[in-house]
């Protein structure tokens, strides 16, 4: 707020009372307390989904690797069965 200076008449900004700057803080901080919480709450739910994936992922490499030497197993039973390769 503005108002004239009662010595000089020059136009002059009034500082806000303590009890509203302490209102208005006290608003502000509770704001940004609960945008802290509701940050914190969603970065929790995207770490375990991050965490649940991440198992999901080792689940398959491992079923992957299963695969890989059940391969190499049955290739090397049909080659030894087909016997040595001509030349």
């Amino acid at each position: 707020m503005t108002l004239d200076c009662q010595k000089c008449g020059k136009p002059t900004t009034v500082p806000a009372s303590s009890a509203t700057r302490s209102g208005e803080e006290s608003a502000k901080i509770s704001d940004l307390q609960q945008q802290l919480k509701e940050n914190e709450s969603q970065r929790t739910e995207i770490t375990g989904y991050i965490n649940q994936l991440g198992i999901q992922l080792h689940r398959w490499q491992l079923r992957l690797q299963t695969l890989k030497e059940r391969q190499e197993k049955l290739q090397t039973e049909l080659a030894a069965i087909r016997g040595p390769t001509p030349r």
